[in-house]
């Protein structure tokens, strides 16, 4: 009996001109012997019980229509499996999960979040030595983040303008080696290192894009021994806070989790973000990602 996989996605334009991988996995799987489509998570004509597995690969209007979809993933994993588990997905959406690895001593970029613009002017004054980095605890796409001098007003009226959106404002200590010459993105599926990535800088001072626009400059890296061992640290301890929270077997085990690290030269890593909900994986870059993906997938068909 075939199996069909959905990689279930959305259809703006954004996915329609940023979405390499789509297309690639699809093929992979059917090459592999599944019945493979990619649904669109908000069209009511999709039967959600016709598939055996959901993947979550690019829903990315999710930050506009956050309760509508976390209502549609709710109902949906009554229906069928979905990976990642979505309980895991539901904590991994709002960047508070960070507290969680931070108690558990994994080092991440230092960061606050604030509910109030009065927090977001005092967590920004209390940097006035770095440059800051502000940005909401849940976005995708880097929409809605700015980098700028500690003393520039439009730092604190962007964290007001999140703030009045009804999301918390994150500020954060610019972290000069990632805005000079971006992070590296460590791949993990089914818990083992898989392959990496670089992205290069992406934010302007004074809350613009470089180039002006959105745009990423991916490229193969080759992490140093000290990132990959904190990236298997942090899907450890993933492990750990899924099952003290009791979120479920599935959820201690992510399909494919994105571990971003900041480093000087390898030295001294720290945790950007843990994406285990919709990461871009990349395969237009790495095309033996594809075959990973699907052996990944694989294995957990059979779990």
């Amino acid at each position: 009996m075939t199996t069909t996989i959905g990689l279930v996605t959305t259809d703006t334009e954004l996915v329609r001109e940023h979405d390499p991988d789509t297309a690639v996995l699809l093929d992979g799987l059917t090459a592999a012997g599944f019945r493979a489509t990619a649904p669109v998570w908000h069209d009511p004509a999709v039967d959600w019980a016709a598939f055996d597995l959901l993947v979550i690969r690019s829903p990315w209007d999710y930050p506009e229509r956050y309760a509508e979809f976390t209502g549609w993933l709710e109902r949906t994993a009554g229906r069928t499996r979905i990976l990642n588990a979505p309980e895991l997905i539901r904590w991994n959406i709002d960047k508070r999960y960070l507290d969680d690895f931070r108690g558990l001593d994994v080092p991440c970029v230092p960061y606050v979040f604030c509910t109030t613009p009065a927090e977001a002017e005092a967590a920004i004054a209390a940097l006035a030595d770095s440059r800051v980095v502000v940005k909401p605890s849940v976005s995708a796409g880097a929409r809605d983040t700015g980098l700028f001098q500690p003393d520039d007003p439009r730092a604190a009226k962007l964290a007001a303008r999140i703030i009045a959106s009804g999301k918390t404002a994150m500020v954060q200590p610019a972290v000069e080696s990632v805005v000079a010459h971006g992070e590296n993105a460590l791949f993990f599926l089914n818990g083992e290192f898989a392959y990496a990535c670089h992205k290069g800088p992406l934010l302007a001072p004074g809350g613009a894009y470089l180039g002006g626009e959105y745009t990423e400059v991916i490229t193969r890296a080759d992490p140093s021994a000290e990132e990959i061992d904190l990236g298997r640290r942090t899907v450890a301890a993933l492990a750990g806070i899924a099952e003290r929270k009791g979120l479920g077997e599935d959820a201690g085990l992510p399909l494919y989790a994105r571990i971003d690290i900041a480093s000087q030269q390898g030295r001294d890593p720290l945790i950007i973000e843990v994406e285990v909900f919709e990461p871009s994986y990349f395969t237009d870059v790495i095309p033996e990602a594809t075959g990973l993906f699907v052996q990944a997938v694989e294995r957990r068909c059979r779990s």
